[in-house]
């Protein structure tokens, strides 16, 4: 045998012998602290006869081992134990680390609730003061769409009892997981990212070409200091410009941070059904993609919305449209994650393609991704348009269950839900609630913009998920399962549920088209305005389509008098001005934002549907003559009015003309 053999063979017996020693000690120091008493003393739980025996019987075995078997079983005891870590590093209470044994071991305090929530400009709207004995339980919250019982009744209900199990042959909701994984057949297969092709190296750094002269350098310059500009307040066409007037190749001159941020403003709208907005996204797109930029998963997301949400109404072609933009972004490297599925999922069922949405459903669960709060959200929607109420009550407190935090725009798509599921009665019990919960508990108003509720939305799934991975983290100790709840129950207590715009919108509109009931939209409309919500333009045009619907008969509330209470007030509307819409705003920035007003931001207008809508309305309630003198009057206030939307107008009005003049 050689000399290095030789070395080598005595260099492993002397390490397992000293491994060997360090487990048996480390062994014998475990059993005994198990063996401490609360007095401290020793208890010995093994006699000294079986000791002896067990001494005895391991002698007898000793023979047959090797210095392999003794050197094997030492490293399986040193990394066994679970109570003394060898030579590795504990994290401790504040994030400091160290050795075990390299100090005294030091009391681990609980530590303390840290804030959750943000007091930046852009996040101050979640902050509040509840009373420390207003609490509202998670039981409470499920309970907000209880309503078996009478509408009135809005805190004695019955105990919910679920249906009975669905038949064979009754379609699988969505909900439930796919009946056969092993089975599952990838809706992309081909497109899915193989393992090689993830371990690939970073992309190469992009070199950005330095400006061709001052007057370049001057272009590139004012278009980034428009970037820095507020998320949701920039004007759009104001930024297209400018990056349009910039010299092409245009992105070789422009950060990889410039373009990031130019897709965020792109992404900030108050509705994805903006064709020109969606046109500008994918605009910026396909010159990345051309460039050879890369391109983030989440810009790929907010393509794919654009391109099933670019109408206000979803059709096959969108749906169509959107699964194309993701198996394209699958195709380009970038695999899809739970919030592509989620919007997938979203654009398939308001595209009225439940199948789909299915398929959908079962390859997010197939690949093992999550369902976050947007999903959740979603399946309330989704219930309520197969007209399923009690799958809608069902959808609600499995988001309550899974420890999503409930807002106002969640009671929102239940209220919506509630009323496409064919029980509005239902719905204006879950009204009625939420304002109660509010008086007695909580009374913290809600923001009701646009701007506001994406930024709240985005904040309450991100906390939401960090709790729930704390509890799961901590479930095992004594104090952290309850305590992540209770740090669940104080961010629920700030986040608002009281109605807001929004939710007075859909109760109105639905008593324009459906009930008619004219009293309860007056009611309605009181208090939307003592609370503070701004009547919209878009309200208007559902009023005047209600006098369309139900007005022209006798013995009706929906006759000429009340329809001219309700112009005279847009009318008044229409007048005022929007200079008060952005107070905290800096001037430079609030006249670009007032540029971009969104439909929340401006006050009622006349537009082509609004006018279209009110024509219809008074031809209804009063007669031709009537609407030839309102169209007069329009007219002279509608400053801006193109030549196409004049044309349509009077087209209609000659219409209408027509009609009266045959029945004469």
């Amino acid at each position: 045998m050689s000399i290095p053999n030789s070395l080598l063979r005595i260099w492993a017996a002397r390490l397992a012998s000293k491994v060997a020693i360090c487990s048996a000690v480390t062994y014998d120091l475990y059993h005994l602290s198990k063996a401490r008493a609360k007095d401290g003393s020793i208890k010995l739980a093994v006699s000294d006869d079986r000791r002896r025996l067990l001494r005895t019987s391991s002698a007898a075995k000793k023979d047959s081992r090797t210095v392999e078997d003794v050197f094997i079983e030492s490293l399986v005891a040193a990394g066994s134990c679970k109570h003394l870590t060898h030579g590795k590093r504990v994290s401790l209470a504040g994030g400091a680390t160290r050795t075990p044994g390299a100090a005294k071991m030091r009391k681990i305090a609980v530590p303390s609730f840290n804030r959750l929530l943000s007091t930046c400009a852009q996040q101050r709207h979640v902050s509040g003061v509840a009373s420390p004995d207003q609490e509202i339980s998670r039981e409470e919250y499920k309970q907000l769409v209880d309503t078996y019982s009478s509408p009135s009744n809005l805190w004695e209900n019955p105990e919910h009892i679920p249906r009975q199990a669905a038949k064979p042959s009754t379609p699988r909701s969505p909900v439930e997981p796919p009946a056969d994984k092993a089975n599952h057949i990838p809706l992309a297969p081909r497109l899915v990212i193989p393992p090689e092709q993830e371990i690939l190296p970073p992309l190469a750094k992009r070199i950005i070409l330095e400006a061709e002269d001052q007057d370049h350098r001057s272009a590139i310059r004012d278009f980034r200091r428009l970037l820095q500009g507020p998320l949701g307040y920039m004007h759009h066409i104001k930024l297209w410009d400018k990056y349009e007037s910039l010299r092409i190749p245009r992105l070789r001159y422009l950060a990889n941070d410039d373009i990031r941020r130019a897709f965020r403003h792109l992404s900030w709208v108050e509705y994805r059904h903006d064709e020109a907005a969606m046109q500008r996204y994918f605009s910026l797109l396909e010159e990345c993609i051309a460039e050879g930029i890369h391109v983030k998963t989440a810009e790929w997301n907010t393509a794919i919305a654009f391109a099933g949400r670019w109408v206000r109404w979803s059709t096959s072609s969108e749906v169509k449209y959107a699964i194309e933009t993701w198996m394209r972004m699958e195709n380009h490297g970038k695999r899809a994650n739970n919030i592509t599925f989620n919007i997938l999922f979203d654009v398939a069922v308001k595209g009225g393609r439940f199948a789909l949405a299915d398929t959908i459903f079962d390859e997010l669960k197939a690949r093992g991704m999550p369902l976050n709060r947007y999903f959740r959200t979603s399946m309330i929607y989704y219930q309520g348009i197969r007209g399923d109420g009690e799958a809608v009550r069902q959808a609600f407190r499995d988001l309550v269950n899974q420890g999503e935090i409930v807002d106002t725009v969640v009671m929102n798509c239940v209220i919506l839900s509630l009323i496409r599921a064919g029980e509005p009665a239902a719905a204006e019990n879950v009204f009625s609630r939420m304002k109660s919960l509010v008086e007695q508990k909580l009374g913290l108003p809600s923001s009701g913009g646009w701007r506001e509720d994406r930024i709240l939305g985005a904040l309450l799934g991100r906390t939401a998920k960090r709790l729930r991975d704390e509890k799961q983290k901590h479930e095992r100790s004594f104090f952290g399962s309850q305590f992540a709840d209770e740090r669940r129950d104080q961010v629920q207590k700030i986040t608002p549920i009281s109605p807001n715009g929004r939710t007075y919108s859909i109760l109105i509109q639905h008593h324009a088209y459906t009930s008619g009931d004219i009293g309860r939209i007056r009611s309605l409309l009181g208090e939307m305005k003592s609370a503070g919500w701004r009547v919209r333009g878009a309200l208007y045009i559902h009023l005047f389509r209600g006098y369309w619907t139900h007005g022209g008969q006798a013995y009706t509330a929906w006759n000429r008098a009340s329809l001219q209470i309700l112009w005279d007030e847009l009318l008044a509307a229409t007048e005022q001005s929007s200079s008060t819409a952005f107070p905290r705003l800096a001037a430079d920035v609030a006249e670009d934002a007032r540029a971009a007003q969104s439909e929340e931001d401006r006050s009622p207008y006349f537009s082509r549907p609004l006018v279209h809508a009110a024509i219809r309305a008074w031809y209804k309630c009063a007669g031709t003559k009537k609407v030839l003198a309102v169209w007069r009057e329009v007219q002279e206030r509608w400053k801006d009015c193109s030549d196409d939307d004049r044309i349509v107008i009077e087209s209609l009005v000659h219409k209408l003309e027509l009609e009266d003049s045959v029945y004469l």
